[in-house]
């Protein structure tokens, strides 16, 4: 009966340390390094899903550092054009004094002259990077300029992405190679511009002269003694004209940085929430882990010590048939 006994205890106590050794590596496999499902062989359709989605994250940090980039560049032509429109407001005014009696039209045209000094300048170091989306000094025109904006995955697993676009070359404030592709270095006949709308004869104005390869043929906008009233009332009209032109840019830069930035924002937000599908699908649950571990530690501690206690019985029983 004895024998048993003993070796019933033994079989259900080898048993039980087996399972709980086994179990016992499974869970500080997964308390160690925080996953429970590490590989296809732990749960194939989630270790599917979970690396897709890791992929997919990867390229939103690329699509994001993007917009980043892109914000920057649209922040630095937002920038230049807001500060454009306030010079072209100074040039306006000035010419608005050039029309009283008794102003000396060559200390006007002095001021005029160093205000559009500082709008080629400022024009010019609206950079970002080698990309500036107000200057253009290439022979071909400034196209257009886009942003990866998101990404797609379709079923078959094919990534598309999708752009945030800017036509520069409408938008151009001055071209080196073709005058007439910039807003402040193109004629803009002022006679088209004339309120009664006679539209006759052409009387053409441009603001800036960069020197362009193809230059402009109208007449710049600079005052002498011999300025007549008229052609400073054409001048006028012509940067009345630049200067709505700037506020229509302005706006839709200002609306493309709005789009970008709410993008950035959603980019990032859906980053979070793959990140914590991810952890969901793969992560293992440290607090369950724990109260495992200990539970099985001690299951093996009680296993260990039961065969200590089965071995010590069967030496007893061995003594006293000797």
């Amino acid at each position: 009966m004895s024998d048993i006994i003993s070796t019933s205890y033994i079989q259900s106590a080898l048993q039980t340390l087996l399972f709980v050794n086994d179990s016992l590596d499974e869970t500080q496999k997964r308390t160690s390094s925080g996953s429970a499902i590490g590989s296809p062989s732990d749960n194939a359709s989630y270790w599917s899903v979970a690396n897709s989605m890791t992929s997919d994250t990867k390229i939103l940090s690329s699509v994001s550092d993007a917009l980043s980039l892109g914000a920057s560049k649209v922040d630095a032509a937002y920038s230049a054009v807001s500060s454009s429109i306030d010079i072209v407001n100074q040039i306006m005014s000035h010419l608005t004094t050039a029309k009283e009696d008794g102003v000396d039209k060559a200390t006007v045209n002095q001021t005029i002259s160093g205000l559009k000094s500082n709008l080629t300048s400022l024009i010019k170091s609206a950079s970002f990077g080698s990309d500036n989306w107000l200057y253009n000094t290439s022979p071909a025109e400034a196209g257009e300029k886009s942003v990866p904006a998101y990404f797609q995955r379709s079923v078959t697993g094919a990534v598309s992405l999708s752009y945030v676009t800017f036509d520069a070359t409408n938008s151009s404030l001055v071209d080196t190679a073709d005058a007439s592709r910039g807003l402040l270095t193109g004629d803009i006949d002022a006679a088209a511009l004339s309120s009664d709308g006679s539209g006759s004869p052409a009387r053409y104005y441009y603001l800036l002269d960069a020197g362009s390869t193809i230059g402009a043929t109208g007449s710049p906008i600079e005052l002498t003694e011999d300025t007549t009233s008229a052609q400073v009332d054409d001048m006028i009209s012509v940067m009345s004209s630049i200067q709505q032109r700037l506020t229509t840019l302005g706006a839709t830069l200002g609306t493309m940085s709005n789009r970008i930035d709410t993008q950035t924002s959603f980019v990032q937000n859906l980053s979070d929430v793959f990140d914590e599908s991810v952890s969901r699908l793969v992560d293992a649950n440290m607090e369950e882990e724990s109260t495992k571990l200990s539970a099985y530690q001690a299951k093996q501690d009680l296993s260990s010590q039961i065969l200590g206690m089965a071995n010590s019985h069967l030496q007893s029983l061995a003594t006293l048939f000797r």
